[in-house]
């Protein structure tokens, strides 16, 4: 099991950069550095059930573990999606991984977003090792585009 770390500055404030993410139309753009049409289900409240999908259906199912507004949001990865439904014998079911974002306002306004992944499969961290960067470039891109 691997842990991953990615960093960036963005020239936004905290709240853009937290609305980017999360928003229904712009996660689908950021998130083509993963998959092109990624989506999500559920609700970002903290105790609910997330659902990250490609177009096929297939993805990951969470539990929003935290969500302090503009400040942190941790995620539990729960499971493996074939087609909508739980994967048998998924690696990630018997050993969950987490996804934690950290946002801070800068001195010039802007926000610094941390991302940490913990304990995710080596063959899966490494594909996100390479792809996470790029994803938060589009963020970046997205968020100071638009305020």
């Amino acid at each position: 099991m691997k842990d991953l770390s990615f960093e960036i500055d963005i020239a936004a404030p905290v709240a853009r950069v937290w609305d980017c993410m999360l928003d229904p139309l712009a996660y689908r753009d950021w998130t083509t550095a993963f998959c092109e049409g990624s989506y999500f289900e559920g609700s970002w409240a903290q105790g609910s059930r997330m659902r990250f999908l490609d177009p096929d259906r297939n993805g990951m199912d969470a539990v929003v573990e935290e969500n302090r507004l503009h400040q942190r949001l941790a995620l539990k990865l729960v499971g493996d999606l074939t087609e909508g439904r739980p994967t048998p014998g998924s690696t990630i079911a018997s050993h969950p991984a987490q996804e934690v974002y950290e946002f801070s306002a800068t001195a010039d306004g802007g926000t610094h977003l941390a991302v940490q992944l913990r304990g995710w499969d080596d063959g899966f961290a490494d594909l996100m090792a390479g792809l996470w960067p790029k994803a938060l470039q589009r963020l970046k891109a997205l968020s100071e585009s638009t305020h």
